[in-house]
């Protein structure tokens, strides 16, 4: 699975696990609003190898459409890459 969908369900999960309980004690909009701090805080602990696989994967991304890019501009000055 994509580590980008993995850290976003994760994430959700945890805004999931922190406001669903609460909303049974207070407002839903405030829950949300609560688990939505809460998740972040948590979130920056629990899913710290989540968000390195994540960024990892975007960074490897990033630098293939790069070389992508430098290839096709040296085609098109008619350099030979």
């Amino acid at each position: 699975m994509n580590p980008v969908a993995k850290y976003f369900l994760a994430r959700l999960g945890l805004l999931a696990a922190v406001a669903v309980p609460l909303m049974f004690l207070i407002n839903a909009l405030l829950a949300l609003a609560i688990g939505l701090i809460g998740s972040m805080l948590l979130g920056f602990v629990l899913l710290k190898g989540q968000r390195e696989a994540m960024i990892d994967h975007v960074d490897e991304g990033v630098k293939r459409r790069r070389e992508e890019k430098q290839r096709l501009r040296a085609e098109l000055a008619g350099d030979d890459a």
